[in-house]
C-alpha cells in the first residue's frame, strides 16, 4: 500500500477543503467545498484541475467539514456535513442533502435537510460518510478520547432529530498523555479524525486522520460500528500535513486525500495490498548512547563504565583526573556503572525495539556505540529472546573508546561480515576517533540478498573532510557490491541541518545514489537529535536505500513506513526532545531517536 501525488488543487478559492466525496454522476470527478464562508460546491479532476463551481441555495455554511455522495431511488445526491464547532457550543447541527449537480451548472438546492443534537450535548465533529443500506449517516466526534460514533438518520419528517450515541471507536491510535499536554503548542493532534468515507459498494470504509489513512473492510451481515472496531490497515500520509479530506475514488481500493491552504496536495491512496511474491524488511537505526558492560577490556577507553568499587584506586583516579571535559571526568570518576545499572540500559533498550512491528522489533537493526560482542549476545539472548534474532554481528574496530557498530538481524547471513576501515589523509591524530563500516550480507526469504553497511561517521566537532572522506568510502562499498544486492545504509551519520544547509552532504554524496528515507516523508518529524544550544534539530541518524541494479528485482522504501520510534516516556524529555541516558536516576535510553523505515522487494517471475 502506498500513495503518490495525483495533483494540486488548482482553483485557489478553495483554501479551506474540508471534505471530499467522488461523483456519482461522471467517473474521474470529485467534489469539495471550503468549511466556511460561501455555500459552495467546488468539481475536480482526480488531479486537482478545477472542473465547476456551484453554488447551493437555501443553504448556510456555518462549518462545513464532511461531504458525502450516494444514490437513492436511482438518483445521485451530495451530503453536506455542517457539523464542525470547535468549542462545542451549537446545540443544533445539519446535513444538507441535494441532487448532485452537473458541474458545469451555476447552481442547486437544498432537497432536504436533517438538524439533530447530540444526546450528551454538543461537541466538534468533521468526519461524516452515508451507510446507505441503512439509510443513516455515521458520524463520528473529533475531540473525544477515543472518538464516539452517532447515527443520524438519512431522511426524517421531524424539525430536528436526537442522534443515537453508537459508542467508541477503539481502532484509532490513542494520544499519549504527552501527546495531549504538548498539542497546543507544537499544534500536532495527530490522533484527531478529520473525514470518514464509505465506498459504494458499503463494503469497505476509511478514516482519516491528520497523519494517517485507515482502512476497514465489513464482513457481510456485520454492522459498521463493529467494523469500525476491527483492525484496520493504516497508510500513513508521510510529511503531508493539514489533511482534512478524504474520499473513495471510482473503486473501494483507492482513496484520494486534499487537505487545507491554498492549493493543497491532492493524493491518490492506493489501498491494494502487496502481491505474494512481495518480501518486506523493516530497518532501524539505533544509537544506544555507550552500551558498555562493566569489566575493563584491554586496549579500550572505557574506564568511565565500571563499578564504582571499581573505581577507587589511585591510578584510575588519576587517569580520570586528566580527562578535560568535566561531564566526562565526573562520569569517570562517579558513574556506577554496576550490574544493576547494567540491567537497566539492556531493558530500556528492549523496550525501545520492541515498540516497532506490534512488539517484534524490525528486521534488521544498525546498532552504533555498543562496546563488543558479549554485551550486544546479552541484549539479544536475555531481553529480545523471543524476537527471533540471529547471532549478533560485530566486528571489533579501532576506536579508542571501544564503540562500534553492529548488528541485530532476524535473517542470516549469506557471507562473513566485514569491517571496513577507512583513513583520513591529513588529520593522523584524529584516526582514534573514527569507526569503520560494517558490512553484512543477509538472506531474504525471497532468495535475494540485501546488504546492510552500518555507520558511524566522525563526531561534528571534527573537520567537514571527515565526514565528506566517511561518504565516499561508504559510496565506494557500494558501487562494488554485485549488480543483484539490494543495499541499504544505516546509522549515525553525525551530519547536522547545519553543515548540511552549508556544505550540502546530502546532495553531493547521499542523494546521487541512495534514496535518503526521511525524503519520503516522516510525517511530522524535525530530527532524530536535538542540539540545545543552538536549539537545532537534525537528522544525524538516518536510513539510505539503493535498490539492486539487475533486472530480476523491483524494490524501494516504502513510503509510509518512515517514522520515529519514540512512542516511550522514557525516550522523551518534557520539552518533547531525546531524553539522554541517566544511569544514576535510571531514568532515558538516549540522546539520539531511531529512525525505521520499509523495504519492499518484489521478485519479477
Amino acid at each position: 500500500m502506498q500513495f503518490e501525488v495525483a495533483g494540486r488543487l488548482e482553483n485557489e478559492k478553495i483554501d479551506e477543503a474540508s471534505g471530499l466525496a467522488r461523483s456519482q454522476r461522471e467517473a474521474g470527478v470529485l467534489w469539495t467545498m471550503n468549511d466556511s464562508g460561501k455555500p459552495l460546491l467546488y468539481a475536480i479532476g482526480l488531479d486537482g484541475k478545477h472542473l465547476g463551481r456551484v453554488e447551493l441555495k437555501e443553504s448556510d455554511n456555518r462549518d462545513w467539514e464532511d461531504l458525502a455522495s450516494f444514490e437513492l431511488d436511482g438518483e445521485p445526491y451530495l451530503l453536506v456535513a455542517d457539523i464542525g464547532d470547535n468549542d462545542a457550543r451549537y446545540k443544533k447541527r445539519t446535513l444538507y442533502i441535494a441532487k448532485e449537480p452537473r458541474p458545469d451548472e451555476d447552481k442547486t438546492r437544498v432537497d432536504w435537510e436533517v438538524d439533530f443534537e447530540y444526546p450528551d450535548g454538543p461537541r466538534d465533529a468533521e468526519s461524516a460518510a452515508v451507510d446507505i443500506e441503512n439509510q443513516r449517516v455515521l458520524v463520528l466526534s473529533k475531540r473525544d478520547i477515543p472518538p464516539v460514533l452517532y447515527e443520524v438518520p438519512l431522511t426524517t419528517n421531524e424539525d430536528k432529530v436526537t442522534a443515537t450515541w453508537l459508542g467508541t471507536i477503539d481502532s484509532l491510535p490513542k494520544p499519549n498523555r504527552q501527546d495531549v499536554d504538548f498539542a497546543p503548542k507544537t499544534k500536532n493532534w495527530h490522533w484527531q479524525p478529520v473525514g470518514m468515507d464509505i465506498s459504494q459498494d458499503n463494503r469497505a470504509a476509511v478514516i482519516l486522520t491528520y497523519r494517517a489513512v485507515y482502512y476497514y473492510l465489513r464482513r457481510p451481515g456485520q454492522d459498521w460500528f463493529d467494523a469500525l472496531n476491527s483492525k484496520p490497515i493504516r497508510v500513513g500520509l508521510g510529511n503531508f500535513r493539514d489533511a482534512e479530506a478524504v474520499a473513495f475514488g471510482d473503486d473501494a481500493r483507492t482513496v484520494y486525500v486534499t487537505g487545507e491552504g491554498r492549493n493543497p496536495l491532492v493524493l491518490n491512496v492506493d489501498l491494494s495490498l502487496p502481491e505474494a511474491t512481495t518480501t518486506t524488511a523493516t530497518i532501524m537505526s539505533l544509537n544506544v548512547q555507550n552500551l558498555f558492560d562493566n569489566v575493563d577490556d584491554p586496549g579500550k577507553d572505557d574506564k568511565a563504565y565500571l563499578p564504582i568499587a571499581s573505581k577507587q584506586e589511585w591510578d584510575h583516579i588519576e587517569a580520570c583526573n586528566e580527562i578535560p571535559v568535566e561531564a566526562w571526568r565526573n562520569e569517570c570518576l562517579y558513574l556506577d556503572w554496576s550490574d544493576e545499572a547494567v540491567a537497566f540500559k539492556l531493558d530500556v533498550i528492549a523496550d525501545t525495539i520492541r515498540q516497532v512491528n506490534d512488539g517484534k522489533g524490525a528486521d534488521v537493526i544498525a546498532i552504533q556505540e555498543v562496546e563488543n560482542i558479549h554485551i550486544l549476545e546479552r541484549l539479544r539472548t536475555e531481553f529480545l529472546a523471543d524476537l527471533g534474532y540471529q547471532p549478533a554481528v560485530l566486528v571489533e574496530g579501532t576506536d579508542v573508546r571501544g564503540i562500534d557498530v553492529a548488528f541485530l538481524s532476524k535473517f542470516p547471513l549469506a557471507g562473513e561480515p566485514v569491517l571496513h576501515p577507512f583513513e583520513v589523509p591529513g588529520y593522523p591524530e584524529r584516526a582514534g576517533d573514527t569507526r569503520g563500516v560494517l558490512q553484512a550480507d543477509f538472506a531474504l526469504p525471497d532468495g535475494s540478498v540485501l546488504t546492510g553497511f552500518a555507520v558511524h561517521f566522525p563526531a561534528p566537532y571534527h573537520p567537514t573532510p571527515m565526514r565528506v572522506a566517511a561518504y565516499q568510502h561508504l559510496n565506494a562499498l557500494r558501487d562494488a557490491l554485485p549488480d543483484d544486492h539490494l543495499a541499504f545504509a544505516a546509522g549515525d551519520f553525525n551530519t547536522t541541518s547545519t553543515e548540511d544547509a552549508r556544505e550540502g552532504l546530502l546532495e553531493q554524496y547521499a542523494r546521487p545514489g541512495w534514496t535518503v528515507a526521511h525524503d519520503l516523508g516522516c510525517g511530522d518529524c524535525r530530527g532524530t537529535y536535538y542540539y540545545a544550544p543552538d536549539d537545532n534539530w537534525s537528522f544525524l541518524d538516518m536510513i539510505l536505500f539503493s535498490p539492486a541494479r539487475g533486472e530480476k528485482t523491483t524494490s524501494r522504501i516504502r513510503a509510509n513506513s518512515v517514522a520515529i520510534a519514540n512512542v516511550l516516556p522514557a525516550q522523551v524529555t518534557s520539552q518533547g526532545t531525546p531524553r539522554r541516558h541517566d544511569s544514576a536516576s535510571r531514568n532515558g535510553v538516549s540522546d539520539h531517536w531511531p529512525i525505521i523505515a520499509t523495504i519492499e522487494v518484489s521478485r519479477k517471475q
